[in-house]
């Protein structure tokens, strides 16, 4: 049997399917390519000589590269997650940001940031268009200011030999940032969720 894979028709159209394929992740493209290339050598196994008619008869039978890829991509959007409206997400995006900021507000800070807080996780945790991982990972950096905070304090007023203005303001400072960096992750994945979708629509 001649090396199938190396006929000029078969490397031109999985080089073609590889290149559109890039959009898929890594691992489900390589399996992609995997299926394809022992098709194709299948197919081909019975002839001991392989013409260019039965090489393009294996590949019309498969479909184009587009519709190869097409195809991957519908199964990875029916497998994944779902995308949320753009104002859903929103929503959802700012109560993370403001839950902290928000126990600062003198009289009701203390009913509006758990009120925040809670409203946040319960629309994280329902929404389908992230990730468990991406779930727990925002909840983690949502939670992290009550453990940074003190800390740094400490660490602060043991360093500075007295916790001043400053301190406090630089240990705000970054127990802000933690919220904020889950809600940019979370805003990265929804954008690239429905990024997805889009290409296969």
């Amino acid at each position: 049997m001649n090396d199938t894979l190396a006929h000029p028709l078969v490397h031109s159209y999985l080089s073609s399917v590889g290149d559109r394929a890039a959009v898929l992740p890594d691992v489900r493209r390589q399996e992609l390519l995997a299926d394809l290339r022992e098709h194709i050598e299948v197919a081909l196994a019975e002839s001991d000589t392989v013409g260019e008619g039965d090489v393009r008869r294996v590949l019309d039978q498969l479909g184009t590269p587009g519709e190869i890829v097409a195809a991957a991509l519908a199964e990875e959007a029916d497998s994944g997650p779902v995308p949320e409206s753009g104002r859903r997400t929103a929503i959802t995006l700012c109560l993370i940001v403001v839950a902290l900021p928000a126990a600062l507000i003198p009289v009701i800070g203390s009913f509006f940031a758990p009120a925040a807080m809670i409203a946040a996780l319960v629309r994280l945790w329902r929404s389908p268009q992230w990730a468990r991982r991406e779930k727990w990972q925002a909840t983690l950096l949502m939670f992290s200011p009550v453990i940074v905070v003190p800390a740094l304090a400490a660490v602060f007023s043991v360093a500075g030999g007295g916790l001043t203005a400053v301190a406090v303001m630089a240990t705000l400072l970054v127990a802000a940032s933690l919220p904020v960096t889950a809600a940019v992750r979370l805003h990265r994945s929804a954008a690239r969720v429905r990024q997805r979708i889009r290409r296969t629509a």
